[in-house]
């Protein structure tokens, strides 16, 4: 997301008078949708996403839009429509996808390119201003939060100190298909008076959907999908975190103090989107009272269902999953009572099932290298996902499982050759080690090993409001792009440089530092010995770079600086 300096100024202005004013109502947004430079930039970040690739209903996807002159002809044409007040949100085109780990199926929608930029540029104004409103138990689908901030919580909760042992794992039936428009309307106008802007979000909203050629009106809910759609589900559910922090998260320490001498107990909410969980250090009965409390709430007010087979009430003994965790308290014998965060079961199944996929006779015979790259792709998001938690052991055991599966692939796909001229052929040497691996005049690639992701431990720092704060605006835009890349032909030492030059390009907002140019951007060592400190870092245009009295003395291969 590479904004221009206006429009995070504009963002930073939002944001600083909805903090300021908490009652304010935000007027006069409609001519910043009509800007070019927004619809550009809205225009680039949609680009960016991998799901442009599919065309919603008018058939038009990221490959109709690959040069400037189609970017720049598409973005005078919705310029055109919103000036003139004729765009209107068409339906998306609904498709089903597999439940991960069920037989069932969950609608997905996919709108058209031009609805995405629209919704995308309605999310740079709105995402400023409900940013500051936000409580902090919320950290699904919010700038530099993530899901292993929810588990954080339980980290630093579910101990002796606290005995947050009880857990009420809240789940909410169909929320985002039965989201209440007139209730969400009536919220989002809490924020913003312009009427237009209102009457937009409203006719997304109501857009409606094609599923299988046949038009069908939506009622309630936001479509998964929708680039939108995140903010506006956090929005209706944020009157769930008022609700809870109003009862019991605004309390004082005397409070607090007397409801546990009561056996009432204390509670913290947790939520990542519509996954949430409640924890308490009272007994279950007062665990039950508060999951018909919420049950209620939920039901009155927002006009949605808690599912009761689902919601349990959970003590932390006997653990329970939670965004793809498995959280369970342990009392060993003799050793001090932990909290063990590993990855649930599902999710190894999960892995394991793609994995299968990947190397069975219906995914076709690629080319050794890119079979082989591609499986690296999926081992290491799932690796740095759980590279915070206790998963050794698990990554030893999938390691084996990726290593067997290989050999099979490889065993089909040379039909003539045995085991053995496999082994000899494919397992070969890497650094100090055996991999699978193929070692081409051309080109080099290793199967990534997920033993090889190194564990850290997380430690939050409650983030500011990355829209009132340059640093954490800075932060947010490269929020965690340091994967471990090492598969035997990188290493530690360029995937820290390349974290680093992301940081300085857009510290300097994408231009030349000199010359202003946004074209061929290189990232200069003002201090050849004085390594990759973000001070020590400047962004330079190819020319600029090569004028520059210390140009060559520290570039290396790896490094464009």
């Amino acid at each position: 997301m590479n904004q221009s300096n206006d429009i995070r100024k504009t963002q930073k202005s939002f944001a600083r008078k909805a903090q300021a004013k908490l009652e304010h109502r935000f007027q006069d947004l409609w001519h910043l949708l009509c800007r070019e430079e927004w619809i550009r930039e809205a225009l680039a970040n949609t680009l960016a996403n991998t799901g442009a690739r599919t065309p919603g209903i008018d058939g038009i996807g990221k490959s109709d839009l690959k040069t400037e002159t189609q970017q720049a002809d598409f973005t005078e044409s919705l310029r055109r429509e919103l000036k003139t007040g004729t765009f209107k949100p068409t339906p998306v085109l609904r498709t089903w996808i597999p439940k991960p780990g069920k037989n069932e199926k969950r609608p997905l929608g996919i709108p058209t390119i031009k609805d995405r930029v629209v919704q995308e540029m309605l999310k740079m104004l709105m995402e400023p201003i409900w940013e500051n409103d936000f409580l902090d138990c919320s950290y699904g689908f919010r700038p530099g939060r993530r899901t292993m901030d929810c588990i954080w919580v339980c980290y630093c909760r579910i101990q002796p100190r606290n005995k947050f042992y009880w857990v009420i794992e809240g789940d909410i039936r169909k929320c985002f298909d039965r989201i209440n428009h007139r209730k969400l309307m009536k919220l989002v106008r809490r924020r913003i008076a312009d009427k237009r802007v209102i009457q937009l979000i409203d006719g997304f909203l109501k857009a409606g959907v094609m599923d299988d050629g046949l038009f069908q009106e939506t009622s309630e809910g936001t479509p998964q999908g929708g680039i939108l759609s995140p903010l506006l589900a956090n929005i209706y559910l944020h009157e769930l975190d008022k609700w809870w922090w109003e009862k019991y998260g605004n309390l004082s320490r005397t409070e607090k103090a007397k409801r546990r001498r009561e056996g009432k107990g204390n509670f913290i909410l947790t939520r990542y989107a519509d996954d949430f969980i409640i924890l308490s250090n009272g007994t279950k009965e007062s665990a039950q009272r508060l999951k018909d409390e919420l049950k209620d709430f939920l039901r009155e007010e927002l006009h949605l269902e808690l599912s009761e087979e689902k919601t349990r009430i959970t003590h932390a003994t006997e653990g329970f999953d939670f965004l793809g965790f498995h959280i369970q308290y342990e009392k060993p014998k003799n050793n001090k009572p932990w909290l063990r965060v590993t990855p649930t079961q599902r999710s190894k199944q999960r892995l394991k099932n793609t994995i299968k996929r990947m190397t069975s006779r219906s995914c076709g015979w690629e080319l050794v290298p890119d079979k082989i790259k591609a499986i690296n792709r999926v081992l290491r998001g799932w690796g740095n996902y759980y590279k915070h938690v206790s998963s050794s052991k698990t990554r030893n055991e999938l390691d084996w499982f990726v290593s067997q599966r290989m050999l099979r692939w490889l065993c089909k796909r040379h039909k003539n050759a045995g085991k053995r001229v496999i082994l000899r052929r494919y397992y070969i040497r890497q650094g100090i080690r055996k991999n699978w691996g193929c070692e081409d005049e051309q080109e080099k690639a290793y199967l990534f090993m997920l033993r090889d992701i190194q564990h850290s431990n997380y430690w939050r720092k409650k983030p500011d409001n990355p829209y009132t704060n340059d640093d954490a605006f800075l932060h947010h835009e490269v929020d965690n792009p340091h994967i471990e890349t090492w598969d035997g032909t990188t290493n530690r030492q360029e995937a820290n440089w390349r974290l680093a030059r992301a940081q300085a390009l857009i510290r300097d907002n994408y231009c030349c530092t000199q010359c202003g140019s946004t074209s061929e951007l290189e990232v200069h060592h003002i201090k050849p010995s004085g390594g990759n400190r973000l001070d020590n870092l400047q962004t330079l245009c190819q020319k600029c770079h090569q004028e520059t009295p210390s140009y060559g003395r520290n570039r290396k291969p790896s490094q464009n600086g």
